[in-house]
């Protein structure tokens, strides 16, 4: 399930006046909505009346006619009749377009030279993504059981209301972001420091193995630095994480290293990693801005984008090229490469070699260059034009780029030129 998240804004802080610094915390002075890309139409503004209109609109009073209502409501408790049958925002204003905010400060009187300070946060929080993998996958299967979430808990039959329902617990986690802003500013921006992320994350795979290096971070001589920490998700990048190793206090690898061999791969699935240093905890202990205890880096300065995978050896002859599966056929999908419904592999190929992808009638629809050494190459069956192939059949065109000799005896195996063709077969 994608985009779970509530996004929305919050106001620090607001001048009583150029001269009080204070806040004032009866501001903003409305705070409201409007569906729309402009104003409410009030028509010509060279006449009186519209000016006057727009006028009240930033002074207090956002919907000035009966056709826009008169209050400050919030759109989602007065306009969601239930979780299921929500009402469009366009419905309320009759003005066609996204849905704003409506904010509104002062009024301030200020001479030549005042300013007013004004501090929002903007924030986006939601589900988590590992209740975004259970609820998406519950609701498209369609199965159930159907649990709605704490409080009310209980059960329902309707696979929206459950969806959507669990959807909606996501309004705490932007609340506790807004929290967090607010203890930040509070503390004037000084608040924890986590230890700096390693400079440098390499990953590089392997035949039995995929090999993690890392330069060291620059807070590793810091007193209060702890270790690293490797989180490892499998076939795509935006997904949970689990921490597949730690080494330094408090974990079964006390000695801090720099390099980490995952041993633990499945040969065909994709893997992506990210790693982070931790602190001791020590300078987190008041819990005035941020739960007491370690911190860590952030994950986003290592994480992986490019997959990592065993590697096969390089075929030793180009009749031994396959292509896995063949035919690959859509309804098996969850027996091929788990999470990655679109990949097919092509195996034991040349070591170096080009890949052209042809229709049954002769089109060219994708070209791969393999160049890492290795006899596997995947393709995801979208083609250059980054549209998913239909039903039919393929012809993949080998070409090697250049020549390969056996590791072991040195024998040339094929020498650049050499081509060779494989059909495969595409079920939708």
């Amino acid at each position: 399930m994608n985009s779970p998240h509530h996004t929305g804004i919050t106001i620090l802080h607001v001048d009583n006046s150029p001269s009080d610094r204070t806040d004032n915390p009866n501001q903003p002075f409305v705070l409201g909505w409007h569906a729309g890309d402009t104003f409410p139409s009030l028509g010509d503004m060279v006449a009186d009346v519209p000016m006057n209109q727009v006028y009240r609109m930033i002074s207090g009073n956002p919907y000035p006619t009966d056709a826009f209502g008169d209050t400050w409501e919030r759109f989602d408790e007065t306009y969601f009749t239930s979780i299921t049958n929500q009402i469009d925002p366009s419905e309320i204003h009759q003005d066609e377009g996204g849905t704003n905010i409506w904010v509104s400060y002062g009024p301030f009187t200020l001479n030549p030279g005042d300013t007013i300070k004004i501090v929002e946060a903007e924030g986006v929080n939601g589900l988590s993504r590992e209740m975004c993998e259970i609820i998406g996958a519950t609701w498209l299967e369609g199965g159930g059981p159907f649990i709605l979430p704490p409080p009310e808990g209980g059960e329902t039959t309707d696979p929206d209301e459950y969806k959507n329902s669990w959807v909606f617990t996501g309004k705490d986690s932007i609340m506790e972001t807004f929290g967090r802003a607010k203890r930040n500013f509070d503390q004037q921006y000084q608040i924890p420091q986590p230890p700096l992320p390693p400079p440098v994350f390499e990953v590089n795979s392997g035949g039995d193995r995929i090999s993690l290096s890392w330069q060291p971070s620059p807070s590793e001589e810091d007193p209060d630095f702890g270790g690293y920490r490797i989180f490892r998700s499998v076939a795509k990048p935006d997904t949970t994480y689990d921490e597949i190793f730690a080494c330094g206090l408090g974990t079964e690898n006390p000695e801090i290293v720099n390099t980490y061999d995952d041993l633990s791969p499945i040969r065909g699935f994709s893997y992506y990693y990210y790693l982070v240093a931790f602190n001791d905890g020590s300078n987190n202990q008041s819990g005035d801005t941020n739960p007491r205890g370690q911190l860590h880096s952030g994950r986003f300065y290592t994480q992986t984008t490019t997959p990592a995978f065993l590697s096969r050896q390089a075929g030793k002859t180009l009749s031994n090229i396959r292509v896995v599966p063949n035919p690959y056929n859509i309804d098996a999908r969850k027996l091929n490469y788990p999470d990655e419904s679109d990949k097919i592999a092509f195996l034991n190929i040349p070591a170096y070699c080009k890949i052209r992808i042809y229709t049954e009638r002769g089109d060219l629809i994708q070209t791969l260059e393999h160049d890492d050494g290795s006899g596997d190459e995947f393709w995801n069956l979208v083609t250059s034009s980054r549209q998913i192939v239909v039903s039919g059949i393929y012809i993949a065109h080998f070409e090697v780029t250049k020549d390969y000799a056996d590791p072991n005896t040195g024998q040339i195996l094929y020498k650049k030129g050499d081509t060779s063709f494989q059909k495969f077969a595409v079920v939708r």
